[in-house]
C-alpha cells in the first residue's frame, strides 16, 4: 500500500501553499453553450472543463445511451478524430489523433482515471453510462492535466445533483444485442430533500451486461463473452456559500479471450497467422472460459467548495482509487484457476484549485496537486510479472490566465511539476531490476478565439508536453495475453517532448454547419512497441516478440463534419478524418496508425402523431481506407488490411406515457450487410475477422 502518512505532510503543505490542478475542477467551473449535434441528439449547455480557446466535441446523454451494451471506446467513435485500438471483439481503447493509452488521459466525475492503462489489452475501467455528457478535447491540454493529456483528454460528466427538487426521476434501459446474444439492464434515480440547514441531494445508477460468443460474418468467435457489473452513487449538500460532495463507484467486469491468441507450437502459431481465422470453432456458448480476464475499480471521491460574493472559488478535493486485475490462462496440471498475472494498484490524488473572475474581462485560474501510485505484483502466481513493482509520486502546480471580449478571447497557461518514480522486479533468474527516476516538468500552453462573424469562429491552440516513460515501457518482459504478444521494455527510454498546435473553424447556419480541426504535432523521443521478429517460448505457447523504442515523430492531420438540412425533415451528415505520422529524421511510418476514415449519414425526420413524437430514420454508411503508409517491417505480416465499407440502419421514436413519464425505443443494425472484414488496429486481425452484423433492440423509460 502507499505510505499515505510518509506523504501526508509534502501533501498538506501543497494544498495549504496553493490551489490545485484543473483535475480537481469541478463539471461546473466553465460554462460553454456551444451546440454541437451529434447523430440524433444536440448537447447543449453541458458544463465542460476546457475553455472556447480548445477544439473539443460533446455527446449528450442520449449519444450515450444509444450506444448501451457498447464498449467505451467505441461510444467516442461518434466524435470524428477518434477511432479503436481493439484487442478482439470486447477489448477496446479510444485513439485520438494517432495517441492512446498513457498519452490520452481520462477524467471521470473529476477523477483522474488510474488503471492499468498501458496495455493495449486493457480497456478503461468505467461505466460511460454514468455520465450525462463526454467532451473529447483535442488540444494537448498538459498545463491543465499533465503529461498524460499529451495527445488530448476525454472527459466524463455527470448531471449536476438535483438541489431543490422534490421529486425522484430516473431512467430504466433495457437492451438485447444479436451479436453475442447479449443483455444490458441500466437503471438511475436521483432527488433532493432539505435540511435544517442546507440542501442535500442524491443519486444512485447502476448497470449490468451479459454476453457470450461474438461473431464475424462468417463464423463465431469462440470465448468472448463479457460481463459487467457497476454500480455508482454520489450525494451532495449545499448551503450560502458551501458545496460539499461525496462519489464512489464501483465497476466489475469479465471478458473472455479467443482461443485463436493462445497458440501452442510455434508452427501452430505461423500456421494461424496464415489462415487468418481459427481453425476450430465450436458452438456459440456464454460461458467464459480460459483465458479470461477480470477486474474491479473502485473510486472513492469527496469534496469541498467555498465561493464569495466576489465570484473567487476555492476548492478542495481527495479521490482514492484501487484497481485489481487478475488474468488467466490456459495452463498444465490443473492450474489455470490460478492468475498468470494479479496486479493491485492503489492511487491517492490530492488536489485544490482557485478561480476568481475579475475588472471584467480577466479571469485566473490557479492550482496545486498532490498525486501518488503503488503498485504490486501479488505473490502466488507461479509467473514471472510482466512489470516490477512500483511507487510514483507527482506533485507541482499551474496558473491560467484568461482574457475574454465580446468577439475574441485569449489565454495563456503554465505548469509545473515533479514525478518520482521508484521501480523494483525481478526477472526470470531470480536478477533484480529496476531503479529509481526523477523528473521536473515545465510546460506552457497559449490559446485564441475569434467570432469573425455572426456564423463563422476560428480558433487557435498551441501547447507543449512532456511525458516520462510508464514502467511497463520501461522495464515490460512478458506476455500480453489478450493481444497475444511478448513485450520488451527498454530501461534507457527517456522522456517524450511534444508541441502540438491545432487550428480549427466553425461555421453555423441554420440548416448548414460545418467544423475543421487542422493539427499538427512534433513528439521527440516518440515511444512505441514494433516486432523484432524474434518468438518467445513459454509453456502456453509461442508468441511473437514486441520491443519498445524511441524516435522523433511528426504526426499531422484533419477532422472535419458537414450537416445539411436539405429539406425541412432530412438532414445530411459526412465527415472524415486523417492521420499521417512517420519518424521526422528517415520518414520511415509509424505503426498502428488509423488510416483514412469517413462517415456519412442520412437522416429522415418523420414528425410527431399523437403520443409518438421524435421518430426519425437514419441510414449510416462508413468507410475505412487500407492503411498504404505503415512499415512490413514494424508488423507480423508485410501487408495491411483491404478497405472496407459498412452500412447501418436507425429507427427511433418516443412515446409519452404522461406528464412525466416517456419511453425512447430504438432498433439500430450495424454492419447491416454482415460484411467480414478486418482493421488495421486491431490487433486480433492476425488471427480472425472483425464483427458481423449486430442488431440491437433498447427500451428506455424517463420518469
Amino acid at each position: 500500500m502507499i505510505r499515505f502518512l510518509e506523504h501526508a505532510g509534502v501533501a498538506g503543505l501543497l494544498l495549504c501553499g496553493g490551489v490545485a490542478s484543473a483535475v480537481a475542477q469541478t463539471p461546473c467551473d466553465t460554462c460553454i453553450f456551444d451546440v454541437h449535434r451529434l447523430g440524433e441528439a444536440t448537447a447543449t449547455g453541458h458544463r465542460q472543463h476546457h475553455t472556447q480557446n480548445v477544439a473539443a466535441k460533446t455527446l449528450s446523454a442520449t449519444d450515450i445511451r444509444r450506444n448501451l451494451g457498447n464498449t467505451f471506446a467505441s461510444t467516442l467513435t461518434q466524435v470524428e478524430g477518434v477511432s479503436l485500438v481493439q484487442t478482439g471483439a470486447t477489448i477496446a481503447k479510444p485513439v485520438l489523433h494517432g495517441m492512446y493509452g498513457n498519452r490520452l488521459l481520462i477524467v471521470n466525475n473529476g477523477v483522474r482515471q488510474q488503471g492499468q492503462q498501458w496495455g493495449a489489452d486493457h480497456a478503461p475501467e468505467l461505466d460511460a453510462n454514468a455520465a450525462a455528457s463526454i467532451s473529447v478535447v483535442k488540444g494537448a491540454e498538459a498545463v491543465r492535466y499533465g503529461g498524460e493529456a499529451l495527445g488530448g483528454v476525454v472527459l466524463l460528466d455527470a448531471k449536476p445533483l438535483p438541489y431543490g427538487r422534490r421529486t425522484v426521476d430516473g431512467t430504466v434501459s433495457l437492451l438485447y444485442g444479436s451479436n453475442g446474444r447479449r443483455g444490458a439492464l441500466m437503471g438511475m434515480a436521483d432527488g433532493a430533500f432539505s435540511l435544517r440547514q442546507g440542501d442535500a441531494a442524491w443519486r444512485v445508477q447502476g448497470t449490468y451486461v451479459n454476453g457470450g460468443d461474438c461473431s464475424t460474418a462468417d463464423y463465431l468467435l469462440n470465448n468472448t463473452g463479457m460481463r459487467e457489473a457497476n454500480l455508482s452513487a454520489a450525494a451532495g449538500w449545499m448551503r450560502d456559500h458551501w458545496t460539499v460532495d461525496a462519489y464512489y463507484s464501483l465497476f466489475t467486469t469479465k471478458i473472455g479471450v479467443l482461443y485463436s491468441a493462445q497458440m501452442g507450437e510455434i508452427e501452430l502459431l505461423k500456421e494461424r497467422i496464415r489462415i487468418g481465422r481459427p481453425t476450430d470453432v465450436k458452438p456459440f456458448s456464454r460461458a467464459i472460459d480460459y483465458p479470461h480476464q477480470q477486474v474491479v475499480h473502485h473510486v472513492a471521491r469527496a469534496s469541498a467548495a467555498y465561493r464569495w460574493d466576489s465570484g473567487a472559488r476555492l476548492r478542495v478535493q481527495a479521490a482514492w482509487q484501487h484497481d485489481d486485475r487478475q488474468e488467466f490462462n490456459l495452463r498444465r496440471n490443473y492450474r489455470s484457476h490460478v492468475p498468470t498475472l494479479d496486479l493491485g494498484l492503489n492511487t491517492l490524488d490530492l488536489d485544490a484549485d482557485w478561480k476568481h473572475t475579475y475588472a471584467e474581462h480577466w479571469t485566473s485560474e490557479a492550482g496545486t496537486f498532490f498525486h501518488a501510485i503503488d503498485n504490486q505484483n501479488r505473490p502466488g502466481t507461479g509467473v514471472v510479472p510482466i512489470i516490477p513493482n512500483y511507487t510514483q509520486q507527482n506533485a507541482g502546480g499551474f496558473f491560467i490566465q484568461k482574457y475574454a471580449r465580446p468577439h475574441w478571447g485569449a489565454e495563456m497557461g503554465v505548469r509545473l511539476d515533479h514525478r518520482r518514480l521508484s521501480a523494483r522486479g525481478s526477472d526470470l533468474y531470480g536478477h533484480l531490476y529496476g531503479g529509481r527516476t526523477q523528473h521536473t516538468n515545465l510546460t506552457y500552453s497559449l490559446g485564441m478565439h475569434w467570432h469573425a462573424t455572426p456564423h463563422l469562429d476560428l480558433l487557435t491552440h498551441f501547447g507543449t508536453a512532456l511525458r516520462a516513460p510508464h514502467v511497463h515501457e520501461l522495464y515490460s518482459n512478458g506476455l500480453e495475453q489478450a493481444s497475444g504478444l511478448y513485450a520488451v521494455g527498454d530501461s534507457t527510454l527517456r522522456p517524450e517532448v511534444s508541441r502540438k498546435w491545432v487550428v480549427s473553424a466553425r461555421y453555423h447556419r441554420p440548416r448548414l454547419s460545418a467544423s475543421v480541426d487542422l493539427y499538427s504535432q512534433w513528439i521527440d523521443r516518440y515511444i512505441y512497441d514494433e516486432p523484432t521478429g524474434e518468438i518467445a517460448s513459454m509453456v502456453s505457447g509461442f508468441y511473437p516478440i514486441f520491443r519498445y523504442r524511441s524516435a522523433n515523430a511528426w504526426f499531422r492531420g484533419f477532422d472535419a463534419d458537414i450537416r445539411w438540412t436539405c429539406l425541412p425533415r432530412l438532414e445530411y451528415a459526412v465527415g472524415g478524418s486523417m492521420v499521417w505520422a512517420e519518424e521526422r529524421s528517415t520518414g520511415r511510418y509509424l505503426p498502428f496508425i488509423p488510416p483514412l476514415r469517413l462517415s456519412q449519414s442520412l437522416t429522415w425526420r418523420i414528425g410527431s402523431w399523437g403520443k409518438w413524437h421524435d421518430t426519425y430514420v437514419k441510414g449510416t454508411h462508413r468507410f475505412v481506407a487500407k492503411q498504404t503508409r505503415f512499415d512490413p517491417a514494424t508488423d507480423l505480416i508485410p501487408y495491411s488490411p483491404p478497405a472496407y465499407h459498412l452500412f447501418g440502419l436507425e429507427v427511433g421514436t418516443t412515446l409519452t406515457l404522461s406528464p412525466r413519464q416517456r419511453m425512447h425505443l430504438l432498433l439500430t443494425a450495424d454492419n447491416l450487410l454482415n460484411r467480414a472484414y478486418r482493421d488495421y488496429t486491431n490487433r486480433f486481425r492476425y488471427y480472425a475477422h472483425d464483427l458481423g452484423r449486430d442488431v440491437r433492440l433498447m427500451a428506455t423509460w424517463e420518469f
